[in-house]
């Protein structure tokens, strides 16, 4: 029994020494020379993410420009909710009208609080109305939650005023 432990802690010495080996040779043959790389590679991954936006958004016009009047609305509406449902509630902060913002809600705080409050958790909305009044339109959407069935439905008239080709600013009513 002595020779075998003799020859597991040999066999065991031969291994730690193979993967030391193994180590300094991954370090001294794989290591950059540049220590700048790693900037280089953020850097592109960076410019890509902005190329990618500046690509989404020239998709999404595009997209825009094939949809009829009413359906474009309601995608505009359709974008706030969609912030709001998933918590973001600085990007639907942003999509509201200025003087309606400096009316009801001065923060974005005040906003995320009434958001909170107002909306359901999981957002699903039906669009029941929409008029057209000069260069504004008024939606009507139920909205419900999706998993929760004693929320209780909320209707609720969004106006949206598109300025251009996914340029726009909406309010609604506050109650």
């Amino acid at each position: 029994m002595d020779k075998r432990i003799k020859i597991i802690i040999v066999v065991i010495v031969i291994l730690i020494l193979l993967a030391l080996n193994l180590m300094v040779f991954i370090n001294n043959n794989f290591k950059s020379d540049d220590s700048g790389e790693e900037n280089k590679i953020v850097n592109t991954i960076v410019e890509h993410n902005i190329a990618t936006e500046e690509e989404t958004e020239q998709s999404r016009k595009e997209m825009l420009n094939g949809y009829t009047e009413a359906t474009r609305i309601k995608s505009y509406v359709g974008q706030y909710l969609s912030y709001v449902d998933s918590k973001d509630y600085e990007s639907a902060y942003n999509l509201l009208y200025d003087e309606f913002k400096n009316t009801y809600f001065k923060t974005l705080e005040e906003f995320v609080t009434y958001a909170e409050n107002k909306y359901p958790d999981e957002i699903l909305a039906e669009y029941t109305n929409m008029e057209r009044e000069g260069t504004i339109y008024i939606v009507t959407v139920i909205l419900k939650d999706t998993l929760n069935k004693d929320f209780e439905q909320i209707e609720q008239n969004i106006v949206v005023k598109e300025n251009n080709l996914n340029d726009f600013v909406l309010s609604f009513e506050v109650e």
